[in-house]
């Protein structure tokens, strides 16, 4: 599941990386690559795997207000990966993203994930934050559990 913070913006960030990083060591960096188009929606390239996302088509989002004095959007959809066999077609934006996966440590079931893209400034790549979320791997978010709330407060202290 996915936790957004409606309120901070992903530029907003950009200059709290360092700070992260020191909190919580090297991020784990991914390269995802995002093909959109009218007539198949989104495909997905991640590990050398070419996918459609398929949505259930049943919204579930949970508005949390207040907690922590911020409000947090949970995201519960679940998207199928269905393997792409055919091909690609013809009109489509592609894009993309360079994922920094931050952890307070490895067995923690909370991972901030930032989206960046990378843009040539003054001859020097630059990553821009275009979005994060936390990612939560539990089926049930439990605000009273203790891990989830030190972890999180954790993450908060730093984007705050």
């Amino acid at each position: 599941m996915k936790i957004y913070i409606p309120k901070i913006s992903p530029l907003s960030i950009n200059n709290k990386i360092d700070q992260l990083i020191i909190q919580c060591g090297e991020p784990i960096i991914k390269i995802k690559y995002e093909i959109v188009s009218k007539e198949l929606g989104i495909i997905n390239i991640e590990n050398q795997k070419i996918s459609y996302l398929e949505s259930t088509f049943k919204s579930e989002y949970d508005l949390i207000n207040n907690y922590k004095n911020i409000d947090l959007l949970v995201d519960k959809n679940k998207l199928t990966k269905i393997p792409l066999i055919s091909q690609f077609p013809v009109n489509y934006i592609y894009t993309k993203y360079f994922q920094l996966h931050f952890k307070i440590n490895l067995k923690s079931s909370l991972t901030l994930i930032i989206n960046c893209l990378e843009e040539l400034e003054n001859y020097e790549l630059k990553r821009i934050p275009v979005d994060f979320y936390f990612n939560y791997e539990s089926e049930k978010l439990d605000l009273n559990d203790s891990f989830f709330d030190n972890e999180f407060n954790m993450f908060l202290s730093v984007l705050n």
